[in-house]
């Protein structure tokens, strides 16, 4: 079996977990601290692996100005989805919020295709279709 399916099966697995959890701290809390709190959570939990990762943060540092540019971004808008994933959870639950948001490879296949003109194959343009498909399903009859 592949490494890779695990890693993301098993991603997928304390995601469900977090999102149940999620629901019942955002009944107390506002989006906004859950998202500072678990990026500083984040933070600390993850300073002593860099230390032991350095190599990799040169690596970053000497990998040329786009790269750091695009890190940055990433990082951006991953917080600003985590926000909207908070958000989401708190005002539609976190079954609905999750239903949603899965829908994300269909867009992971559209902006490949737009920004780094990586041509989906059908196999992935079938599968987006019915993520998206199966999503809305659930979502109009929830």
């Amino acid at each position: 079996m592949n490494i890779g399916f695990l890693y993301a099966f098993g991603a997928a697995i304390v995601w469900g977990v977090v999102y149940c959890i999620d629901q019942r701290v955002l009944d107390v809390t506002s989006p906004l601290l859950l998202l500072f709190i678990d990026s500083l959570v984040t933070a600390l939990i993850m300073l002593p692996f860099l230390f032991y990762e350095r190599h990799s943060l040169k690596q970053v540092l000497h990998s040329g100005k786009i790269n750091i540019e695009l890190m940055l971004i990433s990082i951006l808008l991953a917080g600003v989805a985590n926000f909207l994933i908070f958000c989401g959870i708190k005002t539609l639950g976190a079954s609905s919020a999750s239903i949603i948001e899965i829908m994300y490879p269909f867009f992971v296949v559209l902006f490949s295709y737009f920004f780094f003109k990586a041509t989906p194959n059908v196999y992935f343009v079938i599968g987006a279709i019915l993520i998206f498909a199966g999503s809305a399903l659930i979502v109009y009859q929830h």
